[in-house]
């Protein structure tokens, strides 16, 4: 996972905002009526995507238009659940690009306590690279050594619940950097970090990891 910019609200969303939330909130929480069927901000997602390359901001896999493409057909997730946060249904800063898997398939409706790391944060404390870290002889995600008990939980939680470290991910992640990390180390130091510029901070696949082993180089003097 990596910091996206999810840029500017479009036009329109303040009118659904308008006309469809009421129903999402006497629904789950006045529990009045029934379940809306609008989901309007599906009309939203090329924009959403646009901002990654279609890349999914949890596993930072790529993700395909076509709605056959499975586990990683391209979804709008709601960060925060509208079944616990109705009144966020239509919120633009609440939309996140996913990937089916990452949403349906292993977030779903969940919100721990702790809520999860969120790839939007505006604040910079709260991005991504201050809760994850890389161990790069298994693949795996995991939580920053540096980081308080609370904060741990969350990206703990985070982890988990997204299924960031089933073993097809971690399989493809551990591919990517073990070949990123040989043809960096191959090159002069002198060119080194054109190299990496190629693929940290940028809508390329697995940049957040690609940025964690970098970080790692970087305590070791070989960037």
């Amino acid at each position: 996972m990596r910091w996206i910019d999810r840029g500017t609200e479009p036009e329109g969303i303040a009118d659904y905002a308008r006309r469809f939330t009421p129903g999402w909130v006497d629904y789950f929480q006045n529990g009045v009526g029934w379940r809306p069927d609008d989901s309007c901000w599906r009309e939203f997602r090329p924009r959403l995507g646009e901002r990654s390359n279609n890349i999914c901001w949890y596993c930072e896999q790529q993700c395909a238009a076509a709605v056959d493409a499975g586990g990683r057909a391209a979804t709008v997730d709601h960060f925060r659940p509208i079944s616990k946060f109705p009144q966020l249904a239509y919120a633009w800063s609440n939309w996140v690009f996913s990937c089916y898997r990452c949403n349906s398939e292993n977030k779903q409706d969940s919100w721990p306590e702790t809520g999860y790391v969120d790839p939007c944060a505006a604040a910079v404390a709260e991005r991504p690279e201050q809760y994850f870290d890389y161990e790069a002889d298994t693949g795996a995600i995991i939580p920053r050594n540096d980081i308080s008990d609370l904060a741990r939980r969350k990206a703990r939680h985070t982890i988990d619940d997204l299924g960031l470290n089933k073993l097809d991910l971690r399989f493809y992640r551990l591919d990517w950097t073990r070949r990123f990390r040989e043809d960096l180390l191959s090159l002069p130091a002198s060119e080194r970090g054109a190299f990496v510029a190629q693929f940290v901070g940028r809508p390329v696949e697995y940049a957040g990891v690609t940025g964690m082993v970098v970080e790692q180089l970087r305590r070791e003097g070989r960037v």
